[in-house]
């Protein structure tokens, strides 16, 4: 998806599957969707109000 991050690696024996964990997901903004079991964007919250005051 075009992001790039930094996580943890933790190597484990060689005849184990390799796993990304949901940590290294969800540090660039992405989840896992079980229904479609496909990567999705998670919705992006703002930080703080941009727009004019009082709304």
């Amino acid at each position: 998806m075009g992001e790039i991050t930094a996580g943890r690696v933790i190597f484990g024996p060689d005849d184990v599957e390799p796993l990304l964990g949901v940590t290294a997901l969800e540090s660039v903004g992405i989840t896992v969707d079980p229904v479609t079991q496909t990567l999705r964007r998670l919705p992006a919250i703002p930080l703080k109000h941009t727009g004019p005051a009082g709304r």
